[in-house]
C-alpha cells in the first residue's frame, strides 16, 4: 500500500484526455496538484485537447500542460519517445517527486454477437489501440520517467466487462481482460511501481451512449439504457473515488479496484 501525495511535485501523463473520463481525470487532478507540477495530455483530438488545456488552466494557471495530438492506435514506441523526451527537455524536472500515468484511452470496438466478430482487420484495429498501445507507452513512460522521479504508479482504467461476459462485448472485454493482465505482471516484475487497475462503473460518456446506439442486440441495448436512467454515474463521481483511492493507497499495486467496491 502507496498513498500518494498530489501535494507534491508531480509529471502526469493521460491518455484519451479529449473528453469523458480522460478530460476529468485530468481536470479533477488538477485542483490538487503541486503547483510546479507538469501534466501531459494525449489524445487524437488536438482541438478538444486544447479544451482541456484551457479548462485546467482556469483551474491553476501555474500548471505546466503540455498537449500532443496523436492517434494511439497507430503510434509507435519512437513516436512514444519524441513525446516524453520533448517533455523532460522542455520543462524543468528538478524536485520531481512523483510520476503517474493512466492509461484511459480505449473504445468499445464492434458491438456485436462473437460469432459476427470475424473481421481480422477490426480485432488488429481494436487491440493495436486497446492493448499494444498502452504496452508500448507503459514501457516508454517507465524507462524515461524513472531517472527524474523517485516513485512511479500506473493507473489502468479497465471494466467490469473483462471480467464478466456481457453480450455483444466480447471485442472490449477481451481487450479489457488482456491489459488488466498485462498490469498485473507489470506490479509483480516491478515493486517499486504502484500499480492499480481501476473499474469506474457505469459512466455517462459517449462511449456508454455509443454501445446503445451501435449494440448488435436489442437486450442489450435496453438493459444499457436502463442503467443510464436509472444508477449510472458521472466521470466527477468515478474520478474522484479514483482519487481517494490513491490518496488513501489502501490497495495492494496489482489489485484491481471496481467503484463498488469502496462504498
Amino acid at each position: 500500500m502507496t498513498s500518494i501525495d498530489f501535494s507534491k511535485k508531480a509529471i502526469v501523463l493521460v491518455t484519451g484526455a479529449s473528453r469523458g473520463i480522460g478530460r476529468t481525470i485530468a481536470l479533477e487532478i488538477s485542483r490538487n496538484l503541486n503547483q510546479n507540477s507538469i501534466i501531459v495530455l494525449l489524445a487524437r483530438s488536438g482541438n478538444d485537447l486544447e479544451q482541456t488545456k484551457t479548462q485546467i488552466q482556469e483551474v491553476d494557471k501555474s500548471l505546466t500542460v503540455i498537449t500532443h495530438s496523436v492517434d494511439l492506435a497507430t503510434a509507435d514506441v519512437k513516436t512514444y519517445e519524441l513525446i516524453l523526451d520533448s517533455v523532460t527537455t522542455s520543462v524543468d524536472t528538478a524536485g520531481i517527486e512523483f510520476g503517474i500515468v493512466f492509461h484511459n484511452a480505449g473504445t468499445t470496438g464492434e458491438v456485436k454477437q462473437t460469432t459476427d466478430l470475424c473481421s481480422f482487420q477490426e480485432w488488429r484495429k481494436h487491440f493495436d489501440l486497446n492493448l499494444f498501445s498502452a504496452a508500448a507507452l507503459n514501457s516508454v513512460f517507465v524507462r524515461k520517467i524513472r531517472p527524474i522521479a523517485p516513485q512511479l504508479v500506473v493507473v489502468n482504467i479497465t471494466s467490469l466487462c473483462g471480467r464478466t461476459p456481457f453480450k455483444n462485448l466480447a471485442m472490449y472485454g477481451a481487450s479489457k481482460a488482456a491489459r488488466e493482465m498485462l498490469f498485473k505482471v507489470l506490479a509483480l516484475e516491478e515493486p517499486n511501481v504502484v500499480v492499480l487497475n481501476y473499474s469506474p462503473g457505469p459512466v455517462d460518456t459517449s462511449m456508454f451512449d455509443g454501445i446503445i446506439a451501435t449494440a448488435q442486440s436489442e437486450e442489450v441495448q435496453n438493459s444499457f439504457r436502463k442503467v443510464k436512467e436509472t444508477t449510472i454515474l458521472t466521470p466527477e463521481q468515478t474520478v474522484g473515488k479514483l482519487l481517494g483511492l490513491l490518496e488513501k493507497g489502501d490497495f495492494k499495486s496489482g489489485d484491481t479496484v471496481d467503484y463498488f467496491d469502496r462504498i
